[in-house]
């Protein structure tokens, strides 16, 4: 139950609701990202049933992203604006990752959330894709909602299934998935009204009742207690870029979600940086001319990370790597260089920056 959410709503008048997931959540696949997704729809919902409360509504989902790149971003993109209510979706994403990562960087995002502030209610939300259900008909797992849905139960958490309601409603609609989603994924404003109707009948049974104060949720011992990330850091590339040869800081948006980022195109210009931790990667710009970075660690092991994949054909977004995991506790070095190498199809050497992913635990 969703009991300070009520309370804020019913007495408080205010309430900052965050939506943290991919691009489902994101709203891809709607005639208007803002105005027909389930996110908007959930939003208007919310301020035109409670319409003497302030409600303030953080879009923090990043599409083709799972919980390994949001518990870098997650205090970035949504915790920095104290959300009161958060709805946090990737169990679609996440379904690709090796199955120790489902867990332990899900239950980070969580505590994470929990830790900030205990009055903070989260909704663990699921989605489905035909290709997921493919693999349920034939007697395989869902791995990543069954992780999310230990932990749920683990932290006491409400859980929404917005995918069982739209598989349900392809399946009564003789199975093509195309009349609900544009791609047999992403779905269309038609597929988004049914997820909005299935969230919106579950809200009326979480806000159903209003405690007499805010109550603070005891946040139990990790469920991956020798694994959990207890946080990840965002190291914005302003913070560190100054006075470093053949980089150049492009203080101009990319897409609406970057304000800034850095950017090389010179073989052999390098960057390097000192971290403290034991996960490291990059969050960068992946398009039609992105190169090829060699990452040497405290100058022994060196990985070629390629920037550019088979959707920068189409077109241009954010994407992210990270090289290496699970390092030795302690202090690393890594060194950034642009190799003389690229794929084949891509159009150039260029490697654009917009941060730096450090974890510690």
């Amino acid at each position: 139950m969703l009991k300070n959410t009520a309370y804020r709503l019913r007495h408080e008048k205010k309430l900052t609701v965050g939506f943290f997931g991919g691009s489902i959540t994101e709203g891809s696949g709607a005639s208007s990202w803002n105005n027909t997704s389930w996110r908007a729809n959930i939003t208007r919902y919310l301020k035109e049933t409670y319409p003497e409360a302030e409600i303030t509504a953080v879009n923090a989902a990043v599409g083709g992203t799972g919980t390994d790149l949001g518990l870098f971003r997650l205090g970035h993109d949504l915790l920095q604006y104290h959300p009161n209510l958060v709805f946090i979706e990737f169990a679609t994403n996440d379904s690709e990752n090796p199955r120790d990562e489902q867990f332990k960087c899900y239950e980070s995002c969580l505590r994470q959330i929990l830790t900030k502030d205990p009055t903070t209610e989260i909704v663990c939300v699921f989605t489905i894709t035909k290709y997921i259900e493919e693999k349920l008909l034939t007697f395989g797992d869902f791995d990543s909602r069954t992780a999310q849905t230990i932990l749920a139960y683990h932290y006491g958490l409400d859980m929404v299934n917005l995918g069982e309601h739209l598989r349900m409603a392809v399946a009564k609609n003789g199975g093509d998935w195309m009349k609900y989603t544009i791609d047999n994924v992403h779905p269309n404003d038609d597929g988004y009204l049914v997820m909005t109707e299935a969230m919106k009948n579950a809200l009326v049974r979480l806000l159903a009742e209003t405690p007499d104060a805010l109550q603070e949720k005891a946040v139990p011992a990790p469920y991956c207690e020798e694994s959990v990330i207890p946080y990840g850091d965002l190291v914005e590339m302003r913070d560190i870029i100054g006075g470093v040869d053949g980089w150049t800081f492009v203080d101009k948006p990319f897409k609406w979600r970057f304000p800034h980022y850095v950017s090389a195109d010179g073989i052999g210009s390098e960057l390097t940086y000192e971290f403290e931790g034991r996960d490291f990667g990059i969050y960068h710009v992946a398009d039609n001319e992105s190169g090829i970075l060699e990452m040497t660690l405290d100058g022994k092991e060196t990985k070629l990370v390629c920037l550019w994949d088979e959707a920068c054909k189409g077109y241009s977004r954010g994407s992210y790597k990270i090289p290496f995991k699970n390092l030795e506790k302690g202090r690393h070095t890594v060194k950034l260089r642009v190799s003389e190498q690229k794929h084949a199809e891509s159009l150039g050497n260029k490697c654009s920056i917009f941060a730096l992913l450090v974890s510690n635990y």
